[in-house]
């Protein structure tokens, strides 16, 4: 049995507290005036009944826990390692020695040992949470959370016992009636929403910290919005979508950003029920670097899959995300792979490498405005990329391939959402060859992604404005990162083959409100201390987008937030001829023919 030395004066404590308990019950038991006899009893049984408690304590654990941060679980502990140690008693001097000894002093001593050994840790965590410095520090900061759940507790908890942390929690607020005046380690629910004006004012609270992971955006604008008339900052947690391990704590308060106040409530997806097709599996993803492919590995790494073979042509977005698996997540089962998805030989001769059994294919060219001047680039990397990393996939055995579109493919207007549009078509055509089951996923546009409005809006605002919009109307799907990359992991799970699957995004939100409330999450004032501009469309843009062709039928599955497209019809021999002929014509590199082509095909099989 090996002891730490820390463990030492906790042990020694131990031993005190359960002589005295073994004596106490004794005084108690013959009202303080102990019997010669029994005083000898005493005497011969102190030593092997505190060997055989402290031998039980140990291997319960008792001196393996921080008691400074006891919960009720750890305090259940005591109490069955004493019933064991009672027992232990029993044996020893009714069984093995077979002593005439009192049965009560037995029972006094069990009851006796629970309380010392109990209150000595209670006392020890009650005088780290109470002790004067945490409460009358002068570089505290006032502050009110908002939600008096279990998430909310958690967080005044590590708050109370963390003097460090420089935060004076003064009081909850809940919208349950049912909470309303009740404390929480001494701190009190103090009202609802309605009160939160009220209770700022009131007690010069300098920030509102919104603790529950479950909460629906409204509320989040709600209080966020009054903070920002009230003056102070609002912060909150993540939803529990990205609280992968269900663990919430103050690391994990952050400021309240664009995607806690949009209109839509964010889908989730339990991964762990989905995770069969990936877990062990060698699982390849193109376009790694990017933030949506990044993001996409991320949350295939916590499956466990046997490999993760990361491809980008970027070095340095490749890079990052390899650094960041090795040394924040501890995952060393990435491979990234510099590669070009264009270069047919490259690309075979990877998937011959590694056979990946899960295909994610996220490279491609996204930004509108700029694929309307680079048509060939566009129609190659979208368009004949896919038709070479899909061709791979086929010949090196793997099971499924998971195509990222957008709803740009939907009735496009500009070069990239033609190229897309196509591309799903090669995909559905795919799909008809060979065992490898080809899926869709259709989305809007992914909040934060590079190049895309929000992080464009937060540069403009960051150098005073202007911030610009192409036009007043205009409006879009939106949904996050995480949201995108989980409905393309269950889409590789519910797929049989050949389907689009499409998000339930709710209804657009317009670019103009987009607009009004980062400026506010930035702490300024919309079009007076941040001007707004319009400029006119630009080229390929669309006023208003849509997630289906008017002559597609969207119907539901297993997930009540993700609806599916069928197979629509499809001349495929005919589509395969024009993919062919389109491929020639690009490594020609005739623009005019390249144009024309792309017309002929849009008219065909659009």
């Amino acid at each position: 049995m090996r002891i730490n030395r820390r463990n030492i004066p906790e042990i020694l404590g131990d031993i005190a507290l359960l002589a005295a308990a073994f004596a106490l019950a004794f005084f108690l038991r013959f009202d303080f005036s102990i019997p010669p006899e029994q005083l000898v009893l005493i005497k011969t049984f102190i030593v092997p009944v505190l060997g055989a408690k402290i031998i039980i304590f140990y291997f319960s654990g008792l001196y393996r826990r921080m008691w400074r941060y006891a919960g009720v679980r750890d305090f259940s502990i005591i109490i069955w390692a004493s019933v064991l140690g009672t027992l232990a008693v029993v044996v020893i001097i009714f069984f093995i020695y077979r002593a005439p000894f009192p049965r009560s002093v037995v029972a006094l001593d069990g009851f006796l040992t629970v309380a010392l050994i109990t209150g000595a840790r209670f006392v020890q965590r009650g005088i780290r949470e109470l002790r004067p410095k945490n409460l009358l520090s002068p570089t505290t900061k006032p502050i009110l959370i908002v939600g008096a759940g279990d998430t909310g507790e958690t967080i005044l908890r590590e708050m109370l016992m963390r003097p460090e942390l420089a935060y004076q929690p003064v009081g909850l607020i809940d919208d349950d009636p049912g909470k309303q005046g009740l404390r929480i380690h001494g701190v009190r629910v103090l009202g609802t929403r309605k009160h939160l004006r009220e209770l700022i004012n009131k007690y010069q609270i300098e920030e509102v910290i919104i603790s529950m992971p479950t909460i629906s955006r409204e509320v989040i604008r709600d209080v966020f919005f009054q903070c920002q008339e009230a003056g102070v900052k609002c912060k909150t947690l993540p939803g529990i979508y990205q609280i992968i391990n269900g663990t919430v704590g103050v690391a994990q308060i952050r400021e309240v950003g664009v995607e806690d106040i949009l209109g839509r409530e964010p889908v989730e997806v339990d991964l762990k029920k989905i995770a069969g097709y990936i877990s062990g599996k060698p699982v390849l993803v193109t376009g790694a670097g990017g933030s949506i492919g990044s993001e996409l590995c991320r949350q295939i790494s916590r499956l466990q899959p046997s490999s993760l073979i990361m491809i980008d042509q970027s070095e340095g977005s490749l890079f990052e995300i390899e650094q960041e698996f090795l040394t924040e997540h501890h995952f060393s089962a990435a491979i990234p792979v510099v590669a070009d998805i264009t270069n047919q030989p490259r690309t075979k001769a990877i998937f011959d490498q590694y056979k990946p059994s899960v295909v994610f294919h996220a490279a491609a060219y996204k930004h509108v405005p700029l694929m309307e001047t680079n048509l060939i680039e566009a129609v190659q990397n979208n368009l004949l990329g896919t038709k070479t990393v899909a061709e791979a996939a086929i010949q090196s055995g793997a099971e499924s391939f998971v195509f990222i579109s957008t709803d740009k493919a939907v009735e496009p207007t500009s070069v990239m959402g033609t190229s897309k549009a196509l591309t799903e078509r090669l995909v559905q055509a795919l799909a008809q060859d060979g065992s490898t089951k080809f899926m869709i996923v259709r989305f809007g546009n992914v909040l934060d992604s590079s190049g895309s409005v929000v992080p464009t809006f937060r540069r403009q605002i960051a150098h005073g404005g202007p911030v610009t919009i192409t036009h007043p109307e205009m409006t879009r799907y939106f949904m996050t990162i995480p949201e995108a990359m989980q409905l393309v992991i269950q889409a590789g799970a519910m797929g049989e083959g050949g389907e689009i699957f499409v998000l339930d995004m709710g209804e657009q939100v317009p670019i103009l409100e987009l607009a009004r409330n980062m400026i506010k999450l930035s702490g300024f004032e919309p079009e007076k201390d941040i001007p707004i501009e319009f400029s006119d469309i630009r080229p390929g843009e669309k006023l208003h987008e849509k997630l289906f062709w008017d002559s597609e039928e969207a119907l539901p599955t297993e997930h009540k937030k993700i609806l599916v497209v069928k197979n629509s019809k499809l001349d495929i021999a005919r589509f395969k001829e024009d993919i062919l002929e389109m491929e020639k014509i690009v490594n020609a590199g005739d623009y005019g023919k390249i144009q024309d082509k792309l017309s002929e095909m849009c008219t065909n099989h659009l």
